[in-house]
């Protein structure tokens, strides 16, 4: 039976049916089973190393074209050169029953260019999604793929598909630029380059919402079995949003708690000696990591500084390591001075034992608002630096090359789309650096106490709202001394209060990345409204019954009170009725808080969405007077017209059609069985006042036979 079940493994649908004999109709009932949405839990794995940490991910070239299908999805847009792995995939696409429109993109086409182009496309009301190709490698290109430039131009598509005002779901393939295990291939450059879109698509699932619908990476060699899965993908039955199909099935992307390194079995037990080279190491999470590796036994440190540092910081840091009194010795020059740097790092007599690259520049920016220089600013500061230093160093026999990354590669951020597209890179770097046998390790930084690029007080107040707490700099340095010691890919060093983090960052879209943490999990539990709040409604629709015309007055009082509550003012002055939400402040936590509140307030269960469906306090008065009022309003038209209905019908009709004597029974059983007499008024009568007094829904029942 071994071709039984490989056709199993591969699931192949009409491999079975020939070897099980099956008809047209079990053929299809088949292939439904093979293939629905439980294809993507068949082979669910994790995609993240120690701890919290993302996908490892790959590069890919210059985009070039674009696609869009009908059937069972719609369509998607990407690049499609004179490359097997783009034309095999659009015919296997086709042959799996998706009506596949291509759209040319050239390289360099402005937002607005671009978003005229898709226009024509996006008529079509049966555009079910939209899939880009844009970072699918060209293997018939052979210079060094640029992650900005493949990062511009699928920004660039965001932004157009916009402009377009395409409503459909946005998903981006990739080829290896994420791992699920050692027998992913060795990441190369292109590869690397990919992971850039990663970074930049975690951005994009929180600010477009909607008009997001994933991250899927393709295997090396995409086969039928492969493409079916993308189908099922695609459909977004699953919710899940960041996912690698392979030869195993489909994997999905997790965060897991990091277990102590004493408990890995992997220690590698890392000590800092000789040289190491930091970049940043004067300023920022760079400065504590410099003094941090004076106090652990290195004696040298070559520290890089940037055009936006002042010179005295880095005599500051001398005399702080001075004081430590290691015998440590510093020297620098500018990040930009390659030729410099080189020199400092092969200085004879005095070899390079580890870098860490902690150069940071935080830029944030909404995607709408992003452009080529913004993302060729950051990408300068914090990938091309890493990318130099792992060739210069390709070489030298180094006990570590660790890379400070971000948060924001890992679950994205609001307004970090160029950030965390390039802290994803560095992320990739590592993985790839690992492969080629170098000592590699991206740790992934929340928010420190002091100083940080872009961590002002206002910002350092926000992110502690936002349930992101800064650590103090001893914190900070002794969870890097733990991470550096496991023989660890990846790792997150963050401290977090998940209750009032993880309900404002899943409030809009949910995240399946945090599911496997305990802590995410129970809060999003507790913060689900109980079902006590159908006395609370209740209470608040009689109170609006009994004042009628002020209704409107009461509960934009309401509205905006707990809107100026959330916004921090008193009373209910701190918005205007038609101010909207975002102009007066609202961030994603003020606007669950906001939800919570005035679910708190009225008893009724509202969307997670409220503030972005309803944009103002007015609309958000007419959507709770809609679902307070209206339903009630409702019934009573609803039972008024059967009343009218039944004393409209002839009495004659009524007792032809046999229901007069239910009628009358039920009239006497609501009247407590007291039958008119003789004397009293006839049937039609009786019926009449007694019909008055019935409630609808008794009525109906009663009349129909259902009660006596």
């Amino acid at each position: 039976m071994p071709a039984f079940w490989n056709a199993i493994d591969d699931a192949d649908p009409a491999a079975l049916a020939t070897m099980l004999k099956l008809s047209a109709h079990q053929s299809q009932a088949l292939d439904a089973v093979l293939h629905g949405p439980r294809r993507l839990a068949q082979g669910t794995r994790e995609l993240v190393g120690l701890g919290a940490t993302p996908v490892r991910d790959r590069l890919a070239s210059p985009p070039r074209e674009a696609l869009a299908c009908r059937r069972p999805l719609a369509r998607h847009h990407g690049r499609r050169p004179a490359d097997v792995l783009r034309d095999g995939l659009l015919d296997q696409l086709r042959a799996n029953g998706l009506d596949v429109v291509p759209c040319a993109v050239e390289t360099g086409l402005s937002r607005d260019e671009l978003a005229r182009r898709l226009g024509g496309f996006l008529t079509d009301d049966g555009i079910a999604g939209i899939l880009s190709l844009l970072a699918l490698p060209d293997r018939m290109e052979s210079h060094r793929p640029d992650a900005a430039a493949l990062t511009t131009s699928t920004l660039t598509l965001i932004q157009a598909l916009a402009a377009a005002g395409a409503t459909a779901p946005l998903w981006c393939l990739t080829q290896g630029a994420v791992s699920v295990g050692v027998r992913d291939a060795v990441a190369g450059p292109a590869h690397v380059a990919q992971a850039a879109v990663w970074g930049l698509g975690r951005a994009a699932a929180l600010e477009r919402l909607n008009q997001w619908g994933g991250l899927i990476d393709l295997p090396a060699e995409p086969d039928g079995r492969a493409v079916r899965h993308l189908l099922g993908v695609l459909t977004g039955v699953s919710g899940e949003d960041q996912v690698a199909i392979r030869r195993t099935g489909v994997h999905v992307r997790r965060l897991r708690r990091a277990p102590h390194p004493a408990g890995t079995g992997g220690e590698r037990q890392w000590r800092p000696h000789g040289t190491v080279l930091v970049t940043g190491g004067a300023e920022g999470l760079g400065r504590y990591a410099s003094l941090w590796l004076a106090r652990a036994g290195a004696e040298r440190l070559v520290v890089t500084t940037s055009g936006r540092e002042p010179g005295e910081r880095v005599e500051s840091l001398r005399d702080e390591v001075a004081k430590l009194d290691k015998g440590t010795v510093v020297e620098s020059c500018a990040d930009a001075d390659r030729d410099a740097l080189a020199g400092l790092v092969h200085a004879p007599g005095r070899p390079l034992t580890a870098v860490v690259h902690a150069a940071d520049l935080s830029l944030t920016s909404l995607i709408d608002e992003t452009g080529d220089a913004e993302v060729t600013e950051v990408f300068r500061a914090k990938v091309n630096t890493a990318v130099w230093l792992s060739e210069l160093t390709a070489d030298l026999p180094l006990d570590a090359f660790i890379v400070f990354s971000s948060i924001a590669g890992i679950w994205g951020g609001g307004g970090q789309a160029a950030y965390g597209a390039a802290n994803a890179v560095l992320d990739a770097l590592v993985r790839r650096l690992r492969a080629d046998g170098v000592p590699a390790q991206a740790i992934a930084w929340g928010a420190l106490t002091a100083g940080g690029a872009g961590m002002d007080e206002e910002t350092l107040a926000q992110l502690r709202r936002r349930g992101v707490i800064p650590m103090t700099p001893d914190t900070a340095t002794a969870a890097l001394d733990q991470a550096v010691q496991a023989a660890t890919e990846s790792v997150v060093i963050a401290d977090m209060d998940w209750s009032a983090f993880i309900v404002p960052f899943t409030s809009a879209r949910t995240s399946p990345l945090f599911d496997d943490l305990p802590e995410a999990a129970a809060a999003i539990e507790a913060a689900q409204p109980s079902d006590d709040f159908a006395e609370s409604a209740s209470s608040l629709m009689t109170s609006l019954r009994a004042v009628g015309a002020e209704q409107d007055r009461i509960l934009l009082r309401l509205v905006r009170s707990q809107a100026s509550m959330v916004l921090g003012h008193g009373g209910a002055d701190g918005i205007g009725a038609a101010q909207a939400f975002q102009e007066a402040g609202f961030d994603s936590l003020a606007a669950v808080n906001f939800r919570n509140s005035l679910i708190t307030a009225t008893g009724l269960r509202l969307p997670a969405t409220l503030i972005f469906d309803c944009p103002t306090p007015q609309a958000v008065v007419a959507y709770l007077r809609s679902e307070l009022l209206e339903a009630e309003d409702d019934a009573d038209v609803r039972e008024e017209d059967v009343r009218r209905i039944l004393a409209s019908v002839p009495y004659q009709r009524l007792k032809e059609a046999g229901v007069l004597e239910t009628l009358l029974g039920l009239a006497d059983a609501e009247a407590g069985g007291a039958r008119a007499s003789d004397e009293g008024p006839g049937p039609e009568a009786a019926a009449d006042e007694l019909i008055d007094i019935m409630d609808v829904d008794s009525l109906i029942k009663r009349a129909l036979g259902s009660g006596s």
